[in-house]
């Protein structure tokens, strides 16, 4: 799991824009160069939130009043607003405030503060948050009921993780399930699935259930369905494909569905051997892919949807790509175990620069035994034991053609195949460095 996905920063930003009235300040201030008083402030915030040029004192004054005593001291708080001290008053207060408010305001904390301005804070320099207040200062306010229900569905972590672990899997997922994994992406970094006892994931479940799943629905960002209490994305959502949600900490959601969708595609278009990919995984078949870019696209698939293990031969330098080692790091952040075979030392150093949690072997030998200089081999990519690509590259007279054979599944005939190779070598590995080993020299060999 990305490490900013949850933190109490991004809690305390969600929780911050999820209020209308405190987005329209901190756009209204963020285009500005200098500090504007509350009153003009009042104004600004009263225009934005009724969407039209002219507002009545009674808006203004609504707005002052609860950006004095409720809003701009919560900012300040957080200090995300820093108060200018003018010496003295920079603008005469509105003629429909009455003596009691003006007093009222003269004795509050906050007197000082009527004259404000963005403070330096990490929370403004981040780029989702640049991007809404941008959209908001710029008049875009025509979808502000679903980006309301958005903000404050995300605020929690908790719901910002269910939506990550959604994002993985291909099918609908049991709430019990969904709420097992928190309460083991919670625990000790040791805690496994089957270390949980129903006491510990139970209370995960209720809240999910009676809060979380709902609100997220209500959203638009999950399905859930109460009577089979199963739960999955909602892929077509148009949150995910906005520009400030992408650029957020749940932006890698809104790429690996488009990935998925990009597949599918792929996989409509007729590039599969069978008549859908969804014929051949229910009946254990396999299916072809052709060209590079849909090959890559399935790798990619894989690769995100990887829960515990990843391992991915690379031939040569040539067939590493930036975008495959963001989706092998991504996998590493979430807790998977990532295995990067290959004989090229290009690819190693790299790899161990990139994604220093993951394990870098030397394969040395190919299915048949032969040795490995004997062969023009392909791609491996085995996730969970459970989804698999092989991969050829053929070259035509200097033209290089992708083509890639998956299945996917427990008992699929492919599945079962890699399995029997490669998964004794992994149990190996993972043993060999447990143990603190090197996992890199002879005495480790893995098939391609």
């Amino acid at each position: 799991m990305s490490s900013r996905l949850d933190t109490e920063q991004t809690t305390t930003a969600f929780d911050i824009l999820a209020t209308p009235k405190r987005r329209y300040l901190l756009a209204a201030l963020s285009e500005r160069t200098g500090p504007l008083s509350l009153e003009t402030l009042a104004v600004e915030v009263a225009v934005t939130e009724h969407g039209t040029p002219i507002v009545t004192d009674e808006q203004v004054r609504n707005a002052h009043i609860e950006l004095l005593h409720c809003h701009v001291p919560r900012l300040l708080d957080e200090g995300l607003l820093t108060a200018v001290d003018t010496g003295s008053e920079s603008e005469s207060e509105s003629g429909a405030e009455d003596g009691a408010e003006t007093e009222t305001e003269s004795e509050s904390d906050t007197d000082g503060a009527r004259t404000i301005a963005l403070a330096d804070h990490p929370i403004l320099e981040a780029e989702w948050v640049s991007r809404l207040l941008d959209e908001l200062a710029a008049g875009a306010t025509s979808r502000e009921a679903t980006l309301n229900r958005t903000l404050e569905a995300l605020q929690p972590a908790r719901r910002r993780t269910s939506c990550a672990i959604l994002a993985r899997q291909r099918e609908p997922l049991a709430v019990a399930d969904l709420a097992a994994m928190l309460a083991a992406r919670t625990a000790d970094a040791d805690t496994r699935l089957v270390d949980l006892a129903q006491s510990d994931w139970k209370p995960f479940a209720t809240r999910l259930v009676h809060n979380d799943l709902p609100a997220l629905a209500e959203a638009g960002l999950v399905e859930y369905d109460r009577s089979s209490q199963t739960v999955s994305i909602a892929p077509d959502a148009p949150q995910w494909r906005s520009d400030w949600l992408a650029a957020s900490p749940l932006g890698e959601i809104g790429a690996m569905l488009e990935t998925s969708r990009e597949l599918a595609d792929a996989e409509t278009a007729g590039l599969a051997s069978d008549d859908t990919a969804d014929d051949a995984t229910s009946s254990g078949a396999c299916w072809t892919i052709e060209g590079q870019e849909n090959v890559v696209a399935a790798g990619q698939d894989i690769a995100d949807h990887a829960e515990e293990e990843l391992f991915v031969t690379v031939p040569d330098g040539g067939m590493i790509q930036r975008r495959c080692l963001e989706r092998w790091r991504a996998a590493a952040e979430r807790g998977v175990d990532v295995y990067i075979g290959s004989e090229s030392a290009e690819v190693q150093e790299t790899v161990q620069s990139a994604i220093p949690e993951a394990t870098v072997c030397e394969p040395q030998s190919d299915w048949l035994n032969f040795p490995v200089e004997q062969l023009h081999h392909g791609r491996v990519v085995f996730a969970d034991r459970e989804r698999v690509m092989l991969v050829t590259i053929d070259d035509e007279n200097g033209d290089l053609r992708a083509t890639a054979i998956t299945g996917e599944g427990a008992e699929n005939t492919l599945v079962k195949l890699v399995r029997e190779h490669v998964g004794p070598r992994l149990d190996r590995l993972e043993s060999r460095r447990a143990d603190g080993e090197a996992v890199t020299d002879q005495e480790t060999p893995l098939p391609l």
